[in-house]
């Protein structure tokens, strides 16, 4: 009797206590238990969390995007320019060589705020970058030498600014496959 008037007075109390008795009453059993992760998931989950970047790098990344762009973007404006040209004016390397140092500058603060797991674990993309950084220099030197003459040829000093923005792309390329690495998503810049 006690129990009838309690079950109408809170219709729900017997109920709860059915559902919680058991896992079985809750959730009907599927036949299959949920994999255990492999340890290579593990190494990889460990890697990922190794490598994550920090919110110091992540904004670093896009500071060095963004130059790396603008570089980029001066290059093509002065292999434009120079390509039809029998008349270079020297100003327009000067744009160039300040925007290209600027991504290189920006690009070894980037990597000098890695940490020893990150620097072991991104070591062949370190050493990709820098290549791609040494070709900077190279074809940079190679074009400053250019504009020191007296008679410089347009359609020449295209070509060495077409190769310099070559070599630029492959420096973003390596950037951007390290971000991808570190976590790092940039934004709005081509691929």
């Amino acid at each position: 009797m006690i129990w009838l008037i309690v079950s109408l007075t809170c219709p729900y109390a017997p109920l709860a206590q059915r559902v919680g008795r058991g896992t079985s009453a809750a959730r009907p059993s599927t036949g299959t238990t949920s994999p255990t992760p492999t340890n290579s998931e593990i190494d990889d989950f460990g890697r990922a969390v190794a490598l994550q970047a920090t919110p110091d790098q992540i904004a670093w990344f896009a500071q060095l995007t963004k130059s790396t762009d603008a570089a980029r973007k001066e290059a093509q404006s002065l292999a434009q320019r120079t390509e039809n040209s029998s008349k270079v004016d020297s100003s327009a390397y000067a744009q160039l060589s300040d925007a290209i140092d600027d991504a290189r500058t920006a690009n070894l603060k980037f990597v000098n705020t890695f940490s020893a797991p990150q620097q072991s674990g991104l070591k062949p993309l370190i050493k990709k970058l820098s290549k791609a950084d040494v070709d900077i220099s190279k074809n940079s030197r190679a074009l400053s030498q250019q504009f020191e003459h007296s008679e410089i040829n347009g359609k020449k000093v295209s070509a060495m600014v077409q190769k310099l923005d070559r070599a630029l792309t492959d420096f973003q390329t390596e950037q951007i496959s390290i971000g991808n690495q570190m976590g790092i998503q940039p934004t709005g810049q081509p691929r």
